[in-house]
């Protein structure tokens, strides 16, 4: 009897911890967008810009949760970066980053892009507009290409 127990419950752990491990997989697997992405290029109509070192750092996770974890240099220093922790929405192909420090009027910034190409390595969107200046025109649009991190 105790080795049907041991027994039964082995197989009940085994069995929820299978289950969790499924779990977070497939939240992932269902939003590809989930993870870290490191900067690779930014053009403008399709022109590559000269980038430097600094700013090839820079990071963009996004967490499960909404928010978006920004890791950027802070231009005019010499490869000082800085940390800040904004919302992000992603449906239909269009991703807005939502900043409530950043806004006016007790109106958070929203910045609007469309993404072209995600997959499991590759993220590439192109900002559009904002909630402030409305759409960019096709001369202000930055495409930034990222590569998958995690």
């Amino acid at each position: 009897m105790k080795k049907l127990n041991l027994l039964l419950g082995t197989l009940i752990g085994i069995l929820i911890l299978s289950c969790s491990s499924d779990d977070n997989n497939s939240s992932t697997q269902n939003n590809p967008i989930i993870g870290e992405w490191k900067l690779v290029s930014i053009a403008i109509q399709g022109q590559n810009l000269d980038i430097n070192d600094c700013m090839l750092e820079q990071t963009r996770t996004f967490q499960t949760n909404g928010n978006l974890i920004e890791y950027f240099w802070e231009e005019m220093t010499p490869c000082t970066y800085k940390t800040a922790t904004v919302q992000y929405t992603f449906e239909n192909n269009i991703l807005v980053s939502i900043n409530e420090d950043d806004g006016i009027n007790a109106t958070a910034f929203e910045i609007t892009n469309e993404v072209t190409t995600l997959n499991e390595t590759t993220l590439i969107y192109t900002e559009t507009g904002d909630n402030f200046d409305g759409s960019y025109s096709e001369n202000q649009q930055q495409t930034f290409t990222y590569s998958k991190v995690e």
